[in-house]
């Protein structure tokens, strides 16, 4: 029976597989999937999408050269089939509904559906955008603009369109670059829409600064980057995307023509389609078959995909020019090289994320909060999550567990709220014993005064106290409060009275190391943007005793050559007294900025303002004091001095380049030796 049973399976599977249309190929995902971090790197996640399948061709009719796909509310999908100059249309199951535009089109290189079921095709060749009905007949065409307004040297090759609620066209057209053209229903000229901005280095600003006018006409015009590619959401919202726009290369556009998405979203130099699914999530996908996908406010939720290694697997692509997606957020992806559409379905941790999104967009942030904790479950790794479930937390007024998840996901925002109202709570609970403990401190210090003036029994404490303070290398470290009260004194007692010394000076400059380290590690969260893990000690040493050591250097040469009269070791002592400012006041910023809000940065930023404007203005007295300088003098100094400083560190990489070749040299002539030695 068992025998019997098994030959049974055995032969539906074989049925099974031999009937299974061979258009479809089941297949595991190929590559890896990436999100971001806090941090903005890549970490690994779980796959977020599996290939099912591919269409290689809708019963008898091959794609060639496919350059675009749409897919409508209905789940119908168009593909702007290039090379056969027509529109195909299939259904969901990947049977063939329709063509249409065959004797009409010539290069359609891009296609759209309005809410009517209207299709825009556009078509390079032709120079038009054609507007076919649901039967496949010409409705309307959008030809070149004959307005004043559109520049008779601008071309107009539509390349994609796309279509508001009202009727309104907005066209990608080769070689424009002042953004996309809009038209209305009516074919009008509305102007253009969402143009990049043009980028002018260093390189490019001198050269406009210091050529002339005719000099200036023969240099290549700075224009902006063309649009790539445009798509719209649900809300009637433009977007575009940019090849080699840096970090701008995705935009979503206001009716004002604004962008509103970050400028920092995640940077791929060959986009060449975006898709808005119908929960706002936005797809884009590189021509070397990189899928992104960003949440509404342009945060990276997953990055997978690859080119092709050469085995024609599923899921890997030659030439990506196309993606959409279906109401259950199916990928379709256009490959122009295989001639056929790849399909990627979401997996069981994907759709968790959206389903907690979704929730979280519509502002259910309680209900979003068991969601949220089950992705963490399956990657906790995974920033986003740790945000909804802070946001979840905070909304049911568990400050505290909300204040451990934004730190997780580096929410400043988040944070300073909910330390607010964890703030709030303390002072309105403590605020009280914190006047008991004032007063106790003033009660307590006039006692002990009272009792010393009686009794003497503070005597041997203040002994010690004065004996500690009358060493002379006590002395010489405390002096730095002289440079608070007056910096002229200050500077007249280490060049004439000797108040200070070499081994003082080294003393302060280690502690200036050690503040600036607990600066790094102490600052509160919402003003630190240092992350404590990425330290490196030796980095850190180089990054503050480097710049003083150049400036002690260069400081000494240039005042030596202009007749200063300070020595070394007084550039060397003046320099670090003159940061007496930072020594004193920087440890009391760091403390109180851990129970400051963002509503109260300006008691962060103001003081550390005021801190460098103080350094700075001593440090000019330094100079000046030392070396005995006048006004003038003294600021020439400072200009020639920063500049020396310039030319030891150009210097000094030189030496450092010319010591790394020599290393190697010797390196590969000892392995030489050694491998020879061994023969």
């Amino acid at each position: 029976m068992r025998k019997q049973f098994g030959k049974i399976l055995l032969l539906v599977l074989v049925v099974f597989l031999w009937t299974w249309p061979s258009s479809v190929i089941l297949a595991e995902a190929p590559s890896k999937t990436y999100t971001e971090d806090h941090n903005r790197q890549f970490v690994r996640t779980q796959d977020a999408y599996y290939p099912i399948g591919s269409i290689e061709k809708v019963g008898e009719l091959e794609f060639s050269g496919p350059s675009d796909i749409y897919i409508d509310a209905r789940d119908r999908i168009y593909v702007a089939d290039t090379n056969n100059s027509r529109i195909v249309i299939i259904d969901e199951g990947g049977n063939l509904l329709r063509t249409m535009g065959e004797k009409v089109l010539k290069t359609p290189t891009g296609v759209f559906v309005d809410h009517q079921g209207s299709v825009y095709a556009a078509d390079s060749g032709l120079g038009q955008v054609i507007k076919f009905g649901e039967d496949g007949e010409v409705k309307q065409t959008f030809d070149r603009p004959d307005s004043p307004l559109f520049a008779k040297k601008s071309p107009f090759k539509p390349l994609k369109v796309t279509v508001d609620k009202r009727g309104n066209v907005y066209i990608i057209s080769e070689g424009t670059t002042n953004g996309i053209v809009q038209m209305s229903s009516h074919g009008d000229f509305l102007g253009y829409f969402g143009s990049n901005e043009s980028q002018a280095g260093l390189r490019m600003m001198l050269e406009r600064f210091i050529f002339t006018d005719a000099q200036r006409e023969k240099l290549f015009q700075n224009v902006p980057p063309s649009p790539t590619n445009t798509a719209i959401d649900d809300k009637g919202l433009i977007y575009t995307i940019t090849q080699g726009d840096d970090g701008k290369s995705v935009k979503r556009f206001n009716i004002s023509g604004f962008n509103l998405l970050p400028t920092d979203m995640t940077f791929e130099p060959k986009y060449t389609d975006i898709f808005i699914s119908q929960s706002g999530n936005i797809y884009t996908i590189s021509q070397n078959g990189f899928i992104y996908e960003f949440d509404t406010e342009g945060h990276l939720l997953f990055s997978f995909g690859a080119p092709d290694d050469g085995r024609s697997r599923i899921g890997l692509f030659q030439n990506a020019a196309g993606i959409a997606l279906d109401s259950r957020d199916n990928i379709y992806v256009i490959d122009k090289e295989r001639n056929n559409i790849q399909i990627f379905e979401p997996t069981e941790f994907t759709n968790l994320v959206h389903h907690a999104l979704d929730l979280y967009k519509e502002g259910h942030y309680i209900k979003s909060r068991e969601p949220w904790m089950q992705v963490l479950r399956q990657n906790n790794l995974f920033d986003l999550a740790h945000k909804g479930l802070a946001d979840a937390y905070y909304k049911q007024q568990l400050y505290t567990k909300a204040i451990e998840e934004y730190v997780i996901a580096n929410d400043k925002e988040g944070y300073s709220n909910a330390f607010w109202e964890v703030r709030n709570r303390w002072l309105q609970n403590n605020l009280i014993y914190v006047f008991y403990g004032l007063i106790s401190w003033f009660v307590l210090r006039f006692l002990l005064r009272w009792l010393q003036r009686k009794t003497n029994m503070l005597e041997p404490l203040i002994r010690m106290k004065q004996r500690l303070l009358s060493a002379s290398f006590v002395r010489q470290v405390l002096y730095i409060f002289q440079f608070i009260k007056n910096p002229f004194d200050g500077f007249y007692g280490i060049k004439e009275e000797k108040r200070t010394s070499l081994g003082s000076a080294t003393c302060l400059y280690a502690l200036f190391f050690l503040q600036y380290i607990f600066s790094l590690y102490y600052t509160g969260f919402i003003f630190n943007n240092v992350e404590p893990s990425n330290l490196v000690l030796l980095q850190e040493i180089a990054k503050v005793f480097a710049p003083f050591a150049l400036w002690v250097i260069a400081n000494y040469l240039v005042s030596t050559i202009n007749e200063g009269e300070g020595k070394f070791s007084e550039v060397y002592i003046g320099t670090i007294y003159a940061m007496a400012p930072y020594l004193m006041f920087s440890p009391i910023i760091v403390i109180i900025s851990n129970v400051l809000t963002y509503n109260d940065a300006f008691l962060f930023s103001f003081p550390n303002a005021i801190i460098i404007v103080w350094c700075t203005v001593i440090m000019f007295m330094m100079v000046k004091e030392i070396h005995d300088f006048s006004v003038s003098e003294t600021i020439r100094n400072i200009l020639t001095t920063v500049f020396g400083m310039l030319i030891l560190s150009l210097v000094l990489f030189i030496v450092y380049v010319l010591l790394d070749q020599v290393y190697d040299f010797v390196y590969s002539v000892i392995r030489e030796l050694m491998v020879r030695a061994e023969l």
